[in-house]
């Protein structure tokens, strides 16, 4: 997605929600919601991995199973049936509830 096809989207307003994916499946939920047009956000980290005597440095999400969104209502609407969407007020009151 490039800066142009987000500066068209902004004219809406845009709220952040965290969408939670499959085990292992961040990559490739991000990439699916890109294609629809969503504005994503998976921080990743490296990470250094060692297999038999091969050294490498790979990027895992430091958040595991959760993506974040830029998304209008109306995009949030229209993923709901295939995604979990929570909004960050639900994630913090699940936090402190513990």
């Amino acid at each position: 997605m490039t800066s142009q096809d987000i500066k068209k989207q902004l004219k809406e307003p845009h709220f952040w929600n965290i969408v939670l994916t499959g085990q292992h499946a961040e990559p490739r939920t991000k990439a699916t919601l890109e294609a629809k047009g969503i504005i994503t956000w998976l921080p990743l980290a490296p990470v250094r991995r060692q297999w038999g005597r091969i050294l490498k440095e790979i990027h895992t999400p430091v958040i595991t199973r959760c993506v974040f969104i830029y998304a209008t209502d109306e995009n949030i609407q229209g993923i709901q049936n295939e995604y979990t969407v929570l909004s960050p007020q639900t994630v913090t009151a699940l936090y402190q509830n513990q």
